[in-house]
């Protein structure tokens, strides 16, 4: 439970820092790199990069909004779609908001058996951290529902593999 509630704190203060609250409504007509301070996530644009069944819009991010260190990615997997296998050389949180799912978590220390991933049931309103260089690929496993996460992701370079193994693999 301690955990938990670091993790919404940390969520929350991003938050924050990305939110105008109630007594800044007077620079909410600013912009930042032309675009509103305050924006309706619908007009946002949106991309699948490729995959079907994959709805990424940046709510927050480096590109669009002159971010430094973070960005925040709302998405959204329709029934059987998923993340490709995937590493980001930085710390990743997601907050499930809606649908369940399955995480799949090939963490580096996992000195047996380096590449087995891990399978982790998600659910609305979980919270789960990668962490820094562990392989992963979220799926929507609920046949009946989307999955919606909220993601906070530090520098975010996607490495994408083939499969789970190919990162353990000495060349």
């Amino acid at each position: 439970m301690r955990r938990m509630s670091g993790v919404l704190v940390l969520i929350f203060y991003i938050l924050s820092l990305l939110l105008p609250l109630p007594t800044t409504t007077a620079s909410s007509c600013c912009s930042i790199k032309g675009l509103s301070l305050v924006r309706n996530i619908s007009e946002l644009p949106q991309d699948n990069y490729g995959r079907g069944g994959l709805s990424h819009i940046t709510l927050a991010g480096s590109a669009m909004h002159g971010l430094k260190e973070v960005e925040v990615w709302l998405q959204t997997f329709s029934p059987g779609s998923r993340t490709p296998i995937h590493r980001h050389s930085c710390e990743e949180i997601f907050v499930v908001l809606k649908g369940s799912g399955t995480l799949y978590l090939a963490s580096s220390s996992h000195e047996k058996y380096p590449g087995k991933p891990q399978e982790y049931f998600v659910f609305a309103n979980s919270t789960f951290h990668i962490p820094v260089n562990d392989v992963h690929q979220v799926w929507n496993t609920n046949e009946h529902e989307d999955l919606q996460m909220l993601v906070i992701i530090s520098r975010p370079p996607v490495k994408v593999y083939a499969n789970a193994f190919l990162p353990f693999l000495k060349t």
